[in-house]
């Protein structure tokens, strides 16, 4: 008996853990600061995050991708001011939403509503990161994610980090952000909204 009632103890502790970890991601969604109101807000970073918004160029090819989605898409970014990837990387999707209203919203949440994102998607070497990019369809069901930069950047940073000083570091980083001018953080977001939800996890 006492088996049976320490495994069923057991079972409901697993079963509440499990339940704990789901996201109610609808609630976060009306949480979420529209990126035109974040935008206005940001005090950290100014000079880096609105003339990027500003500047932003997104190719042909990109947007008629956009436009062509089969349903319309909810971007939830778990972001910071003060984060250089969140100034790197936001802008560029924000402008892609804007040039495709009827099929692309942005929202921004801080840590202290996203940690439980960012714990569902940490980085390859297992850190919480900003920004952490989910997106949802319109009925907020979860499709994929995308954490901090560009796979081919992250590769190439995390290789790298032990390896170099930490100037030598960022100032490849920036130099990386700034010749590919967005260019890789839209190509990988495109391919994560044109999912369908039932392929998210």
């Amino acid at each position: 008996m006492k088996t049976l009632l320490s495994a069923a103890g057991a079972l409901l502790v697993a079963t509440t853990a499990v339940h704990a970890l789901q996201i109610d991601y609808p609630a976060l969604w009306e949480k979420g600061t529209p990126f035109h109101v974040f935008l206005e807000n940001v005090k950290a970073r100014q000079d880096q995050w609105k003339p990027r918004f500003a500047d932003a160029a997104i190719d042909a090819a990109s947007l008629a991708e956009a436009k062509a989605l089969p349903a319309r898409r909810r971007i939830l970014a778990v972001a910071e001011d003060k984060c250089s990837d969140s100034a790197w990387a936001l802008p560029y999707i924000a402008k892609l939403a804007a040039a495709a209203p009827e099929k692309l919203e942005v929202r921004v949440i801080g840590r202290a509503e996203g940690s439980r994102i960012q714990a569902e998607h940490l980085t390859p070497d297992g850190r919480l990161a900003t920004p952490t990019i989910i997106v949802l369809d319109e009925n907020n069901r979860y499709i994929g994610g995308w954490v901090e930069r560009p796979t081919e950047l992250q590769k190439w940073y995390l290789e790298n980090k032990p390896k170099v000083t930490q100037g030598a570091l960022y100032e490849h980083v920036n130099k990386w952000y700034t010749e590919d001018a967005g260019r890789s953080t839209i190509r990988e977001m495109l391919v994560i909204l044109g999912r369908d939800a039932a392929e998210g996890k």
